[in-house]
């Protein structure tokens, strides 16, 4: 998951210590006081000497090693994103590797509030994008309900949502009204998220992919790599017009919203944008 630093195995050259803490110190406790355990538990654990972490916490060491670190946010459960923060504010180079099936399972367990108590369609994918859990509102989007719409979306769970959206074959793919307003949308949304990221080689494993197996991705990414980079990405703004079977067509706005301890993560809320979609969502929602 962590790569080495720029200067190899080595640190950063170290800071006189001034007993101010530094922000990695500072990031660090408050890490560990939200995961309720104590300075000596944390040093026991990780096999420190006594104080040290106290020193680490306080700023009387600047710069621990990132070994040492590193074992501290393990013994502390840190996802992904903490470690990332923490290692960063020590001066380290953090890579962005892609989510292990114990991070999935984490995702899952994690996002179940957020996903299931709002009263409209909404999934979460990792930073592929793949697909990972769901609520029981997107299966009435691909007009099932039941044991049939699970089991279809099980079928797609670890697939890349790109294709499951840009083949109009596909599940989703054959819901969308309007592909060439779509698919740009898209298209810039997800520069926007691989470009948070150093470059990493998933990411162009997987746009050699996509663009090899769908068309229409590759001409409009081509057409967006001309553009300048996106600031933003501007999901919220994306109109998405959706035919869905025994609905008609619904109107939604996808709004996407990172995982707070590990955005390699992210919830996309299908918001529902005119009087028809907020009635069609009330009544799947009384099972009607």
């Amino acid at each position: 998951m962590i790569q080495r630093s720029r200067s190899g195995d080595h640190p950063p050259r170290r800071r006189r210590a001034t007993g101010a803490a530094t922000p990695g110190g500072a990031r660090l406790r408050a890490i560990r006081e939200q995961a309720g355990r104590a300075q000596l538990w944390v040093e026991a654990e990780a096999d420190l000497g006594t104080g040290y972490l106290q020193r680490v916490e306080s700023g009387r060491v600047a710069q621990p090693s990132r070994v040492t670190v590193e074992r501290i946010l393990a013994v502390l459960d840190a996802r992904y994103s903490e470690q990332r923060e923490v290692l960063e504010l020590f001066g380290y180079v953090v890579a962005t590797p892609l989510p292990t099936e114990a991070d999935f399972a984490w995702a899952r367990d994690s996002c179940q509030h957020e996903l299931h108590d709002v009263p409209f369609p909404a999934y979460v994918m990792d930073c592929v994008p793949r697909l990972i859990a769901w609520n029981g509102y997107v299966p009435r989007l691909l007009g099932l309900s039941g044991p049939a719409g699970e089991a279809l979306l099980q079928r797609c769970v670890g697939e890349p949502l790109f294709p499951l959206w840009f083949d109009p074959s596909a599940p989703f793919g054959r819901l969308v009204a309007e592909p060439e307003v779509f698919i740009p949308g898209m298209v810039r949304a997800l520069r926007y998220e691989y470009s948070r990221f150093q470059p990493e080689p998933w990411i162009a494993e997987t746009l050699q992919e996509m663009t090899a197996r769908l068309p229409r991705f590759r001409e409009v990414w081509e057409q967006a790599t001309q553009l300048p980079a996106p600031i933003s990405a501007a999901r919220v703004l994306l109109p998405v017009k959706l035919d869905v079977p025994a609905a008609g067509r619904l109107l939604f706005r996808l709004v996407s919203e990172p995982f707070v301890r590990d955005t390699r993560f992210r919830l996309i809320y299908f918001v529902p944008a005119d009087a028809p979609t907020l009635r069609q969502c009330a009544a799947w929602a009384s099972g009607s």
